[in-house]
């Protein structure tokens, strides 16, 4: 599967849904958003390796 964060490529082994995909980078569920395959996905959406995901931090405060 073809991760991305922010732009950057990356890989995670072994992730079956997209909470185990940010759970593998160590990225709150609450501050990002993900896309798969171009459309939004929440953390129990499954993933094989044929998908394209997308991981976008989300800046927030003041």
């Amino acid at each position: 599967m073809k991760i991305t964060v922010d732009g950057r490529k990356t890989s995670v082994k072994g992730a079956r849904t997209v909470g185990e995909i940010l759970s593998a980078l160590k990225l709150s569920p609450e501050e990002t958003l993900v896309k798969v395959d171009g459309k939004l996905a929440p953390e129990d959406t499954k993933v094989s390796g044929k998908d394209e995901v997308k991981v976008i931090r989300v800046i927030f405060g003041g």
